[in-house]
């Protein structure tokens, strides 16, 4: 067993083959570890801050496990710090070490944690962003890093999702469904309604999801032309492999609300929704969420993802999320007591908020 590390894009692109043999081959297998989505992202937003450090794992000349990684400069309050993480950032991404299904994890990630003891110096801290609850390799990290990190860990966020092999009616917030399903009723007598869903993304309704998101958004993620490209990049990649579809409902001839969505093995993403202001009594962005979810409960896959949020809305069609860990590793022995002491606050500060008077916390939100 030997070790690969990778620092540049065209080293990388060398391993494409091996890479697509591994992430088709995971337990978990997720949209983000495809070769698709690490290349445009790569390609067009992986800023100048960042320096490649991908780790690989060979065994007999199979690539077994994986470690997308970049160093990050970057600063916390008053410190300039290089941090080592995962290369995708801010798609709505999980994120977690490739292991091969058929390989020890524990054997794997050991390999994985030499190297970058061996290069430790190389940055002040390691952190691991968006890695879910879910995934089996989560557990394992305190386990693998053994006694040399000190290792800081609290949730980001959560993850509804909607597990179809465990499905059942009883589980949906019927009553909530019945109201949207009048509100759509009423939207079809009062205007010309067309409803069109799980089609081919095409020019006009992509452009219009967009203006809706800039107008709903003031900071949208849409606003910026790296972003721009990387979607227009990653949608042609995924039209190729049915995996890219829009679904749209049309009112009076233009475009009310429009959802995009991705599907990688046999699970789909519904990954961003936008709809106009303009038809916003008629709660046209839950009358197609609820078509949307009609449809792919009926269509043979086994997982729903909704993505990451607490909506209440979502919570309609799902009862099952999945916990988003940041995962933070500072060398135990490392001179930087202020990292620790920082991000012991932070991972501490919703409790420590507790012991403060109310009047006291009150006052810091409104600052």
């Amino acid at each position: 067993m030997k070790t690969v590390v990778i620092r540049s894009l065209e080293e990388l692109c060398g391993w494409e083959r091996p890479w697509r043999e591994l992430t088709e081959n995971l337990e978990y297998p997720e949209i983000f570890s495809t070769w698709e989505w690490l290349q445009s992202y790569v390609s067009h937003m992986f800023g100048p801050n960042r320096q490649l450090f991908v780790i690989l794992v060979i065994d007999q000349d199979r690539c077994i496990a994986a470690a997308p990684m970049c160093i990050v400069q970057q600063s916390i309050k008053w410190m300039r710090i290089r941090s080592l993480q995962f290369i995708v950032s801010g798609t709505g991404e999980t994120n977690s070490f490739y292991i091969h299904k058929y390989v020890h994890y524990m054997k794997a990630l050991k390999e994985i944690f030499n190297v970058l003891h061996a290069h430790r110096h190389e940055w002040d801290c390691i952190d691991l962003y968006n890695i879910h609850s879910l995934d089996p390799v989560t557990g394992l990290i305190g386990q693998a890093c053994g006694s040399d990190y000190d290792v800081f860990s609290h949730s980001r966020s959560i993850t509804p999702y909607v597990n179809l092999e465990r499905f059942h009616q009883g589980k949906l917030a019927r009553s909530r469904i019945k109201a949207i399903e009048r509100k759509e009723r009423r939207l079809r007598n009062d205007l010309e309604t067309r409803l069109e869903i799980h089609v081919p993304v095409e020019e006009r309704t992509w452009e219009n999801l967009i203006d809706m998101h800039k107008e709903r958004w003031a900071q949208s993620l849409f606003g910026v032309q790296e972003t721009m490209r990387f979607y227009g990049d990653i949608i042609s990649k995924f039209h190729e492999l049915d995996g890219a579809h829009i679904s749209y409902i049309e009112i009076n001839g233009s475009v009310a609300s429009a959802m995009l969505t991705f599907s990688h093995k046999s699970k789909v993403y519904l990954y961003i929704t936008s709809f106009s202001q303009q038809y916003m009594e008629y709660g046209v962005g839950l009358i197609l969420l609820n078509k949307v979810m009609e449809h792919y409960l009926q269509s043979g896959i086994t997982e729903i993802d909704l993505m990451s949020g607490t909506q209440e809305y979502k919570f309609f069609w799902s009862d099952t999320v999945r916990v988003n860990n940041h995962i933070r590793l500072i060398e135990r022995q490392s001179r930087n007591t202020w990292l620790k002491a920082y991000t012991l606050l932070q991972v501490n500060k919703d409790h420590l908020k507790s012991f403060l008077p109310k009047k006291a916390q009150h006052r810091r939100v409104g600052r």
